[in-house]
């Protein structure tokens, strides 16, 4: 069964031929600024499983040329509500970082990536306070 997202203003629509088993996080400094949170959620699928539609032309390119990486990740957007829709990398090409928050239920991560970013905080169970 597809696998259908949008962003927060449902200029653009994403589908997959079905939802991936897992996502992915990633903790990199970009990746929280694009996204505004602690980490990014992202379904690693080829972008040929991919289908966008943009009836309205709202897909935008940030060219982010300062990642941690050190590669030039191409961070695409909707210029309309400004949600991240997906991200492309050179080092891994054919392939897109989708975000999953652009669909109502996400798989749960198997993967955590620039953990050496990931704030402290992140691991706290409800509830915990450090000292």
């Amino acid at each position: 069964m597809s696998y259908h997202g949008h962003c927060n203003c449902e200029s653009i629509r994403v589908t997959l031929p079905e939802q991936p088993e897992t996502s992915a996080i990633c903790h990199c400094n970009n990746c929280k600024q694009a996204g505004g949170g602690p980490f990014s959620v992202n379904y690693i699928v080829n972008e040929d499983d991919l289908t966008v539609e943009d009836p309205n032309g709202a897909l935008k390119i940030y060219e982010d040329k300062n990642s941690d990486s050190g590669n030039v990740v191409k961070r695409h957007f909707c210029s309309s509500c400004g949600s991240p829709v997906f991200t492309k990398t050179p080092k891994a090409p054919g392939v897109v970082f989708l975000k999953g928050p652009l669909f109502d239920i996400v798989s749960t991560p198997a993967l955590e990536v620039f953990t050496n970013k990931q704030y402290d905080w992140v691991n706290l169970k409800q509830g915990e306070i450090e000292a």
